[in-house]
């Protein structure tokens, strides 16, 4: 596993001797906005991009002294949102062909570039004109690293993850195949998109509609917009991602909604929130069994193990599993409280999990597929009425001694009622 990863643990002690005070009004801005004069489309007024605004809609919005804090379809770590959607679209009537900014707060896409016989597939391993839709995931990191620092190389991955499974609950929405893809010239998109070392690309989805053209890169560089109202270098984050940007891999294909009726994920998507508290209820072993249909199966063909200690489940031995299979038995609810940095999510839970990966070469990979995972689950439970927390934070190498495993631990997520 890559050092930046073990750089950043955290042990019971680490977390009271690097404590720090956070003045929250100096959180940097969550959204990116494209000056006036870009030309501004409203999503609504398009038949082909229905529903399209779900991949980061403003679904709640919170009260608090300091003003209103606006929460969207897809969890992050602390609700920092750091990550942006840009996407490349081809053939949808009545809209210009080109590269967008999707805008959250007002459903918009923004035109940034009129493509002619360019395109960002020429950053792609096949450089073939791409009809439909391209999704380019993006990371302007500082908007996690002004709380969480070093350690937010971490997040801005899982919330990438997140982005990518509210995108994939979109597409399954509406019916459209995808290909999710990790393998791309992100260094040189970055590049191309006047990115400044602050933003960063992490990951594409494609829809499923090649064909034999061959495209160019883009004829020129985007010009360079800050996406918050002030932004900090971070040279660990920086370094991170560029030494575990660059490795080979396939499209992934996946589908985890299907015969779900249309209204119910919507309104899951919708609804979907981080629970702060669980009543310490019981759920069914078929509730259970339907949540976490294909999961395991899914990580393990992409090198992540999955963990889990179940507390409350009806029919189903109290105990520590290991990808489905039960590997020490007892009630070990405080353990996961513990292990959570003392969070009481982590053991008031009917089942905690926890995502673990050997793989180092694709630790972006690894890492962001445990928050995609985690967000299918998310709107799975949701439409149980089950409820879920993501938990970020945790003692690493407890985490990995409790396990008996030499895994590294990237993410633990909490489902119960």
């Amino acid at each position: 596993m890559p050092h930046f990863h073990h750089a950043t643990d955290h042990s019971y002690l680490s977390v009271r001797k690097n404590s720090f005070f956070l003045d929250w009004q100096t959180q940097p801005n969550a959204f990116k906005c494209y000056p006036h004069f870009y030309p501004r489309f409203s999503i609504e007024e398009y038949e082909e991009l229905d529903e399209l605004h779900l991949i980061g809609a403003i679904t709640y919005s919170k009260e608090y002294p300091s003003g209103n804090h606006l929460l969207r379809s897809v969890p992050s770590a602390g609700a920092l949102y750091p990550c942006e959607i840009y996407i490349q679209i081809r053939s949808i009537k009545g809209l210009l062909d080109g590269v967008y900014h999707y805008e959250p707060r007002s459903a918009t896409l923004v035109l940034l570039h009129e493509l002619n016989k360019d395109g960002v597939e020429y950053s792609f391993p096949h450089q073939t004109q791409q009809k439909g839709l391209i999704f380019l995931v993006s990371t302007l990191y500082f908007r996690s690293a002004w709380k969480y620092r070093n350690r937010a190389i971490r997040y801005i991955f899982l919330d990438s993850g997140h982005q990518l499974g509210a995108i994939s609950a979109y597409l399954e929405l509406v019916q459209h195949d995808f290909s999710i893809g990790f393998d791309f010239d992100k260094l040189a998109l970055n590049e191309a998109f006047g990115f400044r070392n602050d933003e960063l690309f992490t990951l594409s989805l494609s829809t499923h509609a090649p064909s034999d053209k061959m495209v160019t890169k883009l004829t020129q560089k985007l010009p360079y917009v800050a996406g918050s109202d002030y932004l900090e270098n971070n040279d660990f984050i920086q370094q991170a991602y560029t030494q575990s940007a660059t490795y080979h891999d396939n499209p992934i294909s996946c589908r985890f909604f299907e015969g779900v009726d249309r209204e119910v994920l919507r309104e899951a998507i919708v609804q979907r929130r981080s629970i702060r508290a669980f009543r310490m209820e019981s759920i069914t072993q078929e509730a259970f069994e339907w949540i976490m249909h294909g999961i395991v199966a899914f990580a393990n063909a992409h090198d992540i193990d999955i963990f889990y200690t179940i507390h409350r489940i009806e029919g189903m031995e109290m105990g520590l599993y290991q990808n489905g299979v039960l590997v020490a038995s007892g009630d070990f609810s405080q353990k996961s409280r513990y292990l959570s940095l003392e969070q009481n999510l982590g053991g008031q839970s009917a089942f905690t999990l926890y995502f673990t990966s050997h793989e180092s070469q694709k630790y972006q990979k690894v890492t962001i597929l445990s928050g995609f995972i985690a967000h299918i689950l998310y709107l799975r439970a949701t439409i149980k009425g089950i409820g879920c927390s993501g938990i970020g934070a945790y003692y690493d190498e407890e985490c990995k001694a409790f396990l008996k495993t030499r895994n590294n631990i990237l993410y633990l997520l909490a489902i119960g009622k």
